[in-house]
């Protein structure tokens, strides 16, 4: 009798520690926030937005599904020039539809915006410039908090422009080359080590941290990815060097992200781009 009471103290134990262990889980992992993670590929239909000067959309191109508060954006230029279109040509990476942007006068915008991503992030995505002979393409992530910041207003990245974190920037010329910077505070860098050629098809990942401490990630290697810092990958490989914030306060959520061109007044030709596949990863 007395063995049987111990088995079944015993087995109580037993069970009453398993269920405080499953209990402090399932509270561990309901306080863990989730993780947003965002394929986005245009889906497969041919359309196109080229309304009054000036004007935007969050309903032109398709939502993201994965959460109902992020909004996608487009904009055409003030004067009425460029264009924004889903194409199912144009760059060999694109899969169903991918995005055209034809860069007006001022600033022809792809955005994303009120991404649940806090201070780390991962962006991919396929980019191909054609070869027109001036204009430039922006890359931009950072805090959109407001109607009127980089993502979600019209203007293009000023030195004033405390909203960026990192920034890529492509420069047209009559040259076959593209020239190639990237944000470094106020201030654009030119980036050495790495070529842009036009009418090429270019995969892009950044991986940004603007969070409290430094971070790894495996790709090639370990790599450190220290606060304040990104990463930037061209077709697989790693861009030399360690690039800065461009001036976005530690600790705020990496939530916005762009794409944006713009060709000079007075040119005959307008700039012209192609996106596809684009990742944004809460995860390095």
């Amino acid at each position: 009798m007395k063995k049987n009471f111990f088995a079944l103290s015993k087995l109580s134990i037993i069970t009453v520690t398993l269920s405080a262990l499953i209990f402090s889980t399932n509270v561990a992992l309901a306080q863990q926030a989730p993780v947003l993670v965002i394929n986005y590929d245009f889906g497969d239909k041919e359309a196109s937005f080229n309304p009054n000067p000036g004007a935007s959309s969050t309903s032109f191109l398709p939502k993201v599904t994965a959460s109902k508060g992020v909004k996608v954006r487009v904009r055409t230029a003030s004067d009425g020039t460029g264009a924004i279109n889903l194409v199912k040509s144009g760059a060999g990476f694109i899969k169903g539809a991918g995005l055209e942007v034809i860069a007006g006068t001022t600033t022809s915008k792809f955005s994303i915006y009120n991404l649940a991503i806090e201070g780390l992030v991962k962006t991919s995505f396929n980019i191909k410039i054609d070869a027109a002979a001036a204009g430039q393409w922006v890359f931009a992530n950072g805090a959109s908090d407001n109607s009127d910041d980089l993502f979600q207003g019209n203007s293009g990245i000023k030195e004033t422009s405390t909203e960026v974190f990192a920034g890529l920037r492509w420069n047209l010329s009559a040259a076959e080359q593209i020239n190639f910077y990237s944000r470094n505070g106020a201030k654009w860098a030119a980036v050495k080590g790495v070529s842009f050629v036009k009418n090429t098809d270019y995969l892009i990942e950044v991986y940004s941290n603007n969070g409290a401490e430094a971070k790894k990630y495996t790709k090639e290697g370990e790599q450190t990815l220290n606060v304040g810092t990104y990463h930037v990958w061209v077709n697989g490989k790693r861009v030399a060097g360690e690039f800065v914030s461009g001036g976005l306060e530690v600790g705020k959520s990496l939530n916005g992200f762009i794409i944006y061109g713009v060709t000079p007044k007075g040119n005959d030709t307008m700039a012209k781009a192609w996106l596809d596949n684009l990742e944004i990863n809460g995860n390095l």
